[in-house]
C-alpha cells in the first residue's frame, strides 16, 4: 500500500503499494509446477526521491549478477511432500501487495480489503503544531482525520506470467476543525474513488522463482468526485466545496507504473519494490495532484505452511499541487492552499498472512498489518499520520 499523505486527496492510498494496502510483500514461497518457460522544502524531497532510488537500486545485486532470464528445473525441498496440485495452490503471499498478485494461467481471484487510517495533530517540515501555532496564521485549522477504504478487486491470469486486474474503492472521509472563535465543526464526504485497472508481466525468472522481477502497469480513471460539499462552521452559508484532502479523486487519468522485486529461500522470502504515480493533464477544477514516488522493502519466515509473519518498511515522497481550485480560498485554511501538499514519509509495519491450502476453505487467504510512521516531514501545516490498519481477504479460484 504502498500507504499516503494525510492531507492529499484520498484516491492516492488506493495506488500505493500498498501501497496500497496490506503490504508485507512475498510472505513465504510460491511454489509452482516448472514449465520451462521463458520536508522542510523542495530541496529535502529532491533528496528524499534520489535517496529512495539509490536504496532501491543497491537491493539488487543478486539481479545485476544473474545470467539471462533463465528458468531452472530445481524445486523448493521444503515442497517436496507436496502434491502437484498443492504445489500449484500453495501461495502464501502478502494480500495487497499488487506487484506479488501474479496467478497461475486460468486463476480468477476475488479480493477485498479494508483499511483505516488516522491523522492527529498538524506539522511543518518535521516540526510537531498546536492548534493555536496554525491559528496564528490561519482562522480555522483541522485538529483530526479518519479515512476508511473498502476495496473490492478482481484478478484473472490467462497466462503463467500475465495477471490482469481491476480495483474499485469507496472511500469514508471525516475532518474536525476549529476557528480561531474556539466554534467547532465536522466535514464528512464518501462515495467511490478513481477505478484502476492495469496488468502485471513477470519478466525475469531464476531458479524456480527463487528469483523473480515483476512489471506492474496500470491506469485510474477519474470516476473520485472533486466535488465533493458539507456544512462548514457557519451552516447557514449552506454547503461549500471541501478541501483538497476530503476529494475522493484525482480528476485526472493517472499513469501507476511498477517494478517488483522478490526473492525466496528455504522458509524465508523478501522482496522491493518502486513505483509512481504520475499525473496526466489537469482536471475540471484547474489543478493537477502531485506525483508520487515510493520504494518499499520487506521481508517474512514461514512459520508454518499456511501462516507467515512479515515486516515491511515504506518510503514515499510527494509533491505540491499544480494549479488550484477557484472555489477554495487558501488563506482560510491550510488545507485549501495548494502549495502545503507535499511531503514525504517513512513508515514501519508489522503483519501476519495466512493461506488455506485444503479443506472447505481451501484457496481462501487473509492478512491483517498495522504500522505506523518513523519519520515524515511536511509542507505544512499539514495533518500527520498517526498509524494505520489494514484487513484483507482474497479467494483464489
Amino acid at each position: 500500500m504502498r500507504v499516503c499523505s494525510n492531507s492529499e486527496s484520498v484516491q492516492n492510498l488506493v495506488w500505493r503499494d500498498g501501497k496500497e494496502l496490506i503490504s508485507g510483500g512475498h510472505t513465504a514461497f510460491r511454489p509452482r509446477a516448472d514449465r520451462n518457460s521463458p520536508m522542510s522544502g523542495h530541496d529535502n524531497m529532491a533528496t528524499m526521491r534520489t535517496t529512495l532510488l539509490v536504496l532501491f537500486l543497491s537491493a539488487f545485486p543478486i539481479v545485476a549478477s544473474a545470467e539471462g532470464s533463465e528458468h531452472s528445473e530445481k524445486q523448493p525441498t521444503d515442497f517436496s511432500d507436496l502434491t502437484l496440485e498443492e504445489l500449484l495452490e500453495v501461495d502464501v503471499i502478502s494480500i495487497n501487495v499488487l506487484g506479488t498478485h501474479t496467478h497461475l494461467e486460468g486463476d480468477w481471484m476475488l479480493g477485498y480489503q479494508f483499511m483505516f487510517m488516522s491523522m492527529d495533530g498538524n506539522r511543518d517540515g518535521t516540526k510537531q503544531l498546536s492548534d493555536s501555532d496554525v491559528l496564528a496564521d490561519f482562522p480555522v485549522t483541522p485538529t483530526d482525520m479518519t479515512m476508511k477504504m473498502h476495496m473490492p478487486m478482481l484478478m484473472y491470469a490467462p497466462s503463467d506470467d500475465l495477471t490482469i486486474m481491476a480495483m474499485l474503492p469507496y472511500i469514508q472521509l471525516e475532518m474536525d476543525h476549529v476557528t480561531r472563535t474556539g466554534v467547532r465543526f465536522t466535514t464528512r464526504s464518501e462515495g467511490i474513488g478513481d477505478l484502476n485497472v492495469g496488468a502485471l508481466y513477470t519478466f525475469y525468472r531464476r531458479n524456480f522463482d527463487e528469483h523473480r522481477l515483476i512489471f506492474n502497469g496500470a491506469v485510474s480513471f477519474p470516476t473520485g468526485s472533486i466535488n465533493k460539499k458539507d456544512f462548514l462552521a457557519n451552516p447557514a452559508q449552506g454547503k461549500k466545496r471541501l478541501p483538497y484532502p476530503m476529494q475522493l479523486g484525482s480528476g485526472t487519468f493517472d499513469l501507476h507504473p511498477r517494478i517488483t522485486y522478490l526473492g525466496e529461500k528455504e522458509n524465508w522470502a523478501w522482496g522491493g519494490e518502486v513505483d509512481a504515480t504520475i499525473r496526466l493533464g489537469e482536471n475540471s477544477n484547474d489543478y493537477t495532484l502531485g506525483n508520487r514516488y515510493s520504494i518499499s522493502a520487506w521481508g517474512s519466515w514461514k512459520w508454518t505452511d499456511w501462516l507467515a509473519p512479515f515486516v515491511r518498511i515504506d518510503g514515499e515522497v510527494w509533491e505540491n499541487i499544480d494549479g488550484a481550485d477557484p472555489d477554495l480560498n487558501p488563506t482560510v485554511v491550510p488545507t485549501a492552499d495548494p502549495d502545503r501538499r507535499g511531503g514525504e514519509r517513512v513508515d514501519l509495519l508489522f503483519g501476519i498472512s495466512t493461506y488455506m491450502p485444503k479443506g472447505t476453505l481451501k484457496g481462501h487467504r487473509l492478512a491483517i498489518q498495522a504500522g505506523l510512521p518513523i519519520y515524515q516531514s511536511l509542507d505544512g501545516p499539514q495533518l500527520e499520520t498517526d498509524w494505520q490498519i489494514t484487513v484483507g481477504w482474497q479467494w483464489v479460484f
